[in-house]
């Protein structure tokens, strides 16, 4: 009895002594977002052949933005006529600026943006290369299009 009772006591003891690891694990996610609003998306040339706007841009990672110009320059109403114009894109937040003519954006450009921009200022400006000539009305479209891009840095 002696020896069944002294068993006993040395599991307890041993079973007092131990210890269990236990290993958490905890995963969080946040869907990524990225939008923008312009101030103003009907631009008019000014007599000195300027139009600018402000983007307010709202996104939660890095972004990948594409400009692309339907026309590839402003296009008279009535020809073929069309007018060079630059266009400069500046971010300070992420002290970002590019600059590219209207007519290498008939193909679409992509860049990057690697800082994460929460409600920062996009200032868009366009300009004229040459004068306006001709009497009557010019037309383009810029498309921009804002996108949530992890190949662009990402969060470390």
């Amino acid at each position: 009895m002696r020896k069944s009772f002294a068993l006993i006591l040395s599991v307890y003891a041993l079973n007092a002594y131990s210890s269990d690891d236990v290993s958490l694990t905890l995963i969080g996610y946040i869907p990524e977002k990225c939008g923008f609003t312009a101030e103003n998306n009907n631009l008019s040339l000014s007599n000195n052949g300027l139009a600018n706007t402000e983007l307010v841009i709202d996104c939660n990672s890095p972004m990948r933005v594409s400009m692309q110009s339907v026309n590839g320059g402003l296009r008279h109403y009535k020809g073929t006529q069309i007018n060079d114009y630059s266009v400069t894109l500046s971010i300070a937040d992420a002290n970002y600026s590019t600059s590219v003519l209207a007519h290498q954006l008939k193909n679409t450009k992509m860049f990057n943006v690697n800082e994460i921009l929460f409600k920062s200022i996009a200032t868009l400006q366009l300009k004229l290369v040459d004068p306006l000539i001709y009497a009557g009305d010019y037309q383009d479209v810029i498309r921009i299009e804002m996108t949530p891009s992890a190949i662009s840095g990402g969060v470390w």
